[in-house]
């Protein structure tokens, strides 16, 4: 009997062994592949990406579809969505909302208050406070990685991330939130050869206030 417990208890150890061993290995092939979309992203001075923005939330009725567009410069960005725009020059942002006739005026963070990620993160959101793991789907040239945030505090439940495996692209960011909503950014069009201009990413003011616009700092 007591060899029979001791065999058992060794092959449990084993099975938890190997399942941590898997785990790990599984962890770190889905790294690799953000670190090989990162990788090829960073060759780039200038990224533009035209996307499709869906944001659902199925309890509450809630289906807004809109196209977007960025472009992206070392850690500058400029984001043009639902009407406004924001601007990023590396250490403020500017959010422009036309409807309102108002600027406001931010101090960078790497995310929002609900846990949306900054543009200028886009490829390198993953190095910090994610969990890591690889999707349950997979094809030829796609593959998915799953992102569980660390805080227990965060807003967003988890990122899914769709790769093009031939070029190392992002195709769709989803994120789930713990609140039921749903949004998820499926990117249409790649350019990263044609030149952006720095002017994009550099925000008047006195401009905007000739015009009517309000700031808010």
């Amino acid at each position: 009997m007591k060899l029979i417990s001791f065999y058992g208890a060794l092959t449990a150890l084993l099975t938890l062994t190997l399942s941590s061993v898997g785990a790990q290995s599984s962890s770190l092939k889905a790294e690799a592949l953000l670190d090989s979309v990162y990788s090829s992203m960073s060759r780039y001075n200038h990224v533009t990406l035209e996307f499709e923005y869906v944001l659902e939330n199925k309890e509450a009725d809630i289906r807004q579809s809109t196209p977007g567009k960025v472009y992206l410069s070392g850690s500058k960005y400029r984001l043009e969505l639902f009407g406004s725009t924001q601007l990023f020059d590396g250490t403020t942002t500017y959010s422009i909302i036309p409807e309102n006739l108002e600027v406001v005026i931010t101090k960078a963070s790497r995310t929002d208050e609900t846990g949306q990620i900054n543009p200028s993160e886009l490829f390198s959101f993953y190095k910090e406070g994610y969990r890591i793991e690889e999707g349950v789907e997979y094809s030829v040239n796609e593959a998915e990685v799953v992102l569980y945030p660390i805080d227990s505090e965060a807003e967003i439940e988890k990122v899914v991330v769709k790769i093009d495996t031939l070029n190392y692209r992002i195709n769709t960011l989803v994120q789930f939130g713990f609140n039921q909503t749903q949004t998820t950014i499926t990117v249409t069009k790649y350019d990263t050869s044609s030149s952006v201009n720095q002017s994009l990413f550099v925000f008047d003011k006195s401009a905007y206030e000739s015009q009517g616009y309000y700031i808010i700092e």
